[in-house]
C-alpha cells in the first residue's frame, strides 16, 4: 500500500475538479485501512472517504488524507427457490454489479443501471431510480468504525435510510468505511417496476421505452435495456462533461404549497416523501393540506430556463435541468457559485429550498 503526497484528485471525481490532496491512498482490504488508521502520522488528520467520486464536489485543496475505497468482490452467499443473497465489495462499480445481477437473471436492481459510483457509495447515498429503491433489496452491510476500531455489521434498519441519505452521510460521515454490502435479489422475476412517468412533453414512461426496445413476455434484461435506452437519451455523457448527475434533492413541500405551485408550473408532478414511487394508485388522494409530498426540482429549474444555460465553465445539461455540468476545466468554487445562484433563483421565484444531493467538501 502506497501513500502518495500532493496528488491531483481530478481523475478521482466525476466533476473533474483539479484540486490536490495532501495525502492519498487506495484501500483494497481491511488490513490497508487498519495500517492507515494506526499510523500516528495520520491520527489527528482530516479524513475523506472516497468511492467512485460521482457524488462529491471538492471546492479547494484537501489538507488531509483521502481514502479511495477499492475493496473488491462479488459472490452468492445463499439461495432459495425464490431469492439469492449476494455480497458485494464496497469498491465494486455499482453499474457492474447491476449488470452481473441481470446476467444471472436476478431482479431488484435492474432499474438502477448506469448509476455511476461504487456499491459502498450507493448504500451510503440510498440511491433510487425509475421507481426502484436500493432499500428494497439491501439486507445488511459490514463497516469499519474508526471510533470502535473494529468491523461492525449493520442490518438495513441500522442504516437509518432516508431520502437520498443514511447514517453514513450524517452521523458516521468520514468516521467509518463500508466494506461489504449484501442484497437479497429475486430469482427469475416476472413482475417489474414499470410505473415511472416523466413529463409527457419531454420523456417517455418506462413501459413506453420497454415497448420500443423489447417484446413481451419481458425479462429482467429487457427492463434493464429499456432503462439504458431512457438514461442515454436524458442524461449528459460523463466522457464529454464533468458532472455528478442530479445535483439537488427533490424538495419536500406541503400539499398546500404543491397546489399553489401547480397553478404556476404546468405538469408539476408530486411523489410520496418516504419512497421513490411513481404510481398514483394508492397515494393520490391527500387528506390534509399540511401533508408532505416531493416535487421535481428539475421542473422548477426548467421553468426558469436553466436547462442548457452556461456561465463560464459551468452550466446545466441541455438534456436535464438537474444535471450541473462543467467543461472539465472549472474550479470547485465556480461550480459552488453557480449552484448557489440556482438555489437563490428558486427560492426567490417559488419560495422553495433546494438542498444539495452532492457532498460539497469545503
Amino acid at each position: 500500500m502506497e501513500v502518495k503526497q500532493n496528488i491531483s484528485l481530478k481523475p478521482y471525481n466525476t466533476f473533474a475538479i483539479g484540486v490536490q490532496a495532501r495525502y492519498f491512498t487506495e484501500i483494497n482490504s481491511v488490513n490497508d485501512l487498519q495500517k492507515i488508521l494506526s499510523d500516528p502520522k495520520f491520527e489527528k488528520m482530516r479524513i475523506k472517504v472516497l468511492g467512485g467520486g460521482s457524488n462529491i464536489l471538492f471546492t479547494s485543496d484537501f489538507d488531509g488524507i483521502v481514502l479511495k475505497i477499492n475493496i473488491p468482490g462479488m459472490k452468492k452467499m445463499e439461495e432459495t427457490d425464490q431469492h439469492v443473497l449476494v455480497e458485494i465489495g464496497a469498491g465494486e462499480s455499482w453499474d457492474k454489479f447491476v449488470r452481473w445481477a441481470v446476467e444471472n437473471n436476478w431482479g431488484g436492481v435492474e432499474n438502477m443501471v448506469m448509476i455511476p459510483g461504487t456499491v459502498g457509495g450507493a448504500a451510503a447515498q440510498n440511491i433510487a431510480a425509475y421507481g426502484q429503491n436500493i432499500s428494497d433489496t439491501l439486507e445488511s452491510l459490514d463497516l469499519y468504525r474508526f471510533d470502535q476500531d473494529k468491523i461492525v455489521t449493520f442490518q438495513k434498519d441500522d442504516c437509518k435510510l432516508t431520502y437520498r441519505s443514511s447514517i453514513f452521510k450524517r452521523e458516521l460521515k468520514d468516521k467509518a468505511v463500508i466494506l461489504r454490502v449484501r442484497f437479497r435479489l429475486q430469482k427469475s422475476p416476472k413482475e417489474f417496476e414499470l410505473d415511472y412517468h416523466e413529463r409527457k412533453a419531454r420523456y417517455e414512461s418506462t413501459i413506453e421505452a420497454l415497448e420500443k426496445t423489447a417484446e413481451p413476455p419481458y425479462s429482467v434484461k429487457d427492463v434493464m435495456n429499456a432503462i439504458i435506452y431512457t438514461r442515454s437519451r436524458r442524461l449528459p455523457s460523463v466522457d464529454e462533461y464533468g458532472s455528478c448527475g442530479s445535483f439537488f434533492k427533490n424538495p419536500v413541500v406541503t400539499v398546500k404549497k404543491y397546489k399553489e405551485l401547480a397553478q404556476e408550473v404546468d405538469e408539476l408532478q408530486s411523489y410520496p416523501v418516504d419512497k421513490l414511487q411513481y404510481s398514483r394508485k394508492e397515494w393520490d388522494k391527500f387528506d390534509k393540506d399540511e401533508d408532505l409530498v416531493k416535487i421535481p426540482a428539475a421542473r422548477l429549474l426548467d421553468e426558469l430556463g436553466y436547462r442548457g444555460k452556461w456561465t463560464g465553465n459551468v452550466g446545466v445539461s441541455e438534456k436535464h435541468a438537474l444535471c450541473v455540468v462543467t467543461n472539465k476545466t472549472a474550479s470547485g468554487q465556480e461550480v459552488r457559485d453557480y449552484i448557489k445562484r440556482m438555489q437563490q433563483d428558486i427560492k426567490n421565484e417559488y419560495g422553495v429550498k433546494l438542498e444539495s444531493e452532492v457532498d460539497i467538501v469545503l
